[in-house]
């Protein structure tokens, strides 16, 4: 073999471990997954507490739903730092996807916070906001992770405008939105980290 073959051999060699170490992301999807499923049906349960005036259900309800979700994404980060799901994982793109989680479940966490005490939205426009976080947060994972994420954000999105035109049905309106728009995009990159798995020599 020429020098230029070899050349051009080990430039090809190089560019496929490149790309194997690109595709090497675990998002921890599961995250999206569960709490997915929580809104999926806490949002619709909530809407219908509020038109029954049960307030106690109400708000029984909502503690219950966010004391799960914690629960279930504190276990399984403690279990996942016994060690890494893919061998060489590429931990930029794991990193930015932490970040922009973290960054605006923090914006939801204070404007859900300092919104309705100060009349800036009133507390039933709360879950409408979250839906816009969700919706941002999505299409954010979308641009740095995969387009499935993106096409997500944006069908929150509708669902927020949605809730923001009948703001009294914003729970079943946003439930199967932002439920559905976590849920899928999170199995098919959880399935992903399986397949990887699965390929792994």
């Amino acid at each position: 073999m020429s020098a230029p073959q070899t050349a051009a051999a080990d430039l090809e060699f190089i560019r496929g471990v490149i790309q194997r170490t690109d595709q090497q992301v675990d998002p921890h999807a599961f995250h999206y997954v569960h709490w997915g499923a929580i809104v999926l049906f806490w949002y619709p349960l909530a809407t219908y507490f509020e038109h029954q005036g049960n307030q106690t259900a109400y708000a029984w309800l909502g503690l219950g739903a966010l004391a799960l979700g914690v629960l279930l994404s504190t276990v399984r980060e403690i279990v996942l730092a016994r060690g890494p799901r893919l061998h060489g994982e590429n931990t930029f793109v794991g990193r930015q996807m932490t970040q922009i989680t973290i960054l605006c479940v923090a914006a939801g966490v204070v404007l859900s916070a300092l919104g309705p005490p100060t009349g800036f939205l009133a507390g039933r426009d709360v879950p409408t906001l979250w839906g816009l976080v969700y919706a941002t947060m999505a299409c954010m994972l979308g641009v740095v992770y995969r387009r499935s994420f993106l096409y997500a954000g944006l069908f929150i999105f509708a669902g927020a405008i949605g809730a923001i035109l009948w703001p009294q049905w914003n729970g079943y309106i946003l439930g199967p939105c932002m439920g559905l728009g976590m849920i899928v995009p999170g199995l098919q990159a959880e399935a992903r980290v399986k397949r990887l798995r699965a390929e792994a020599p």
